[in-house]
């Protein structure tokens, strides 16, 4: 299973898992105002014994603690759904400078011997124009060999570039990145990745090597 389908797993088994957890603190907050509606009714009528304001007590802990699960959860609803809105957002200012590329595309001009509407006669017009304006290009007075400085192994060193990724600069790599930065394509933050290394290293890693040998799959 490669890294992308076992992430495209998970997500798919955790929106499961949220959906049955949700339910479920939907459920037991259900029951447990009704319980709590019992104990009131019993004091409105008489005082409560011992164990019934222990039960009480742990009635209302168990209603924060419900409602803090909650709001949890919708807190983390609430940020994927603003991730989502923002994406349609920068579609959509994506879309503008695009109606704007639209609207200044230049259909034809007029030369000495007529109308041009081929683009790359334009293109061609405007460059010659604009080069006649800003004079002659000049050549550079020092110039820098590439190729004979770096066939000299005395000056620099470029093996590190051409050996494999090794497992503690992936992680370093990994762990240098923003926790709390908004998910990728896959849907998973960084935090995600950090905190399940141990897991997901062999997945982050074959991707890495095949990367490297040119056989990944970045679709």
């Amino acid at each position: 299973m490669s890294s992308k389908t076992g992430l495209a797993w998970l997500r798919d088994q955790l929106r499961r898992w949220s959906k049955e957890s949700f339910g479920s603190i939907k459920l037991r907050k259900l029951v447990t105002l009704h319980d709590l509606e019992m104990i009131d009714v019993i004091k409105e009528s008489s005082c409560l014994n011992p164990e019934e304001i222990i039960q009480e007590c742990g009635l209302m802990e168990s209603l924060a603690e419900i409602r803090r699960q909650a709001e949890v959860y919708w807190k983390q609803r609430s940020r994927l759904q603003w991730l989502k809105e923002g994406a349609e957002i920068t579609r959509y200012f994506h879309s503008v400078p695009n109606g704007r590329k639209n609207i200044n595309f230049i259909p034809s001009i007029y030369a000495g011997t007529g109308s041009v509407s081929d683009v790359r006669d334009i293109g061609r017009i405007f460059e010659q124009s604009f080069r006649g304006l800003f004079g002659q290009r000049r050549n550079f007075r020092f110039k820098v060999d590439l190729g004979n400085l770096l066939r000299n192994k005395s000056f620099v060193d470029l093996s590190s570039l051409e050996r494999p990724f090794t497992l503690e600069e992936v992680k370093r790599a990994v762990f240098d990145l923003g926790s709390d930065k908004a998910p990728g394509s896959d849907g998973f933050p960084m935090f995600f990745f950090k905190s399940h290394w141990e897991i997901v290293k062999g997945e982050i890693m074959q991707l890495c090597q095949d990367f490297d040998s040119g056989t990944a799959n970045l679709e």
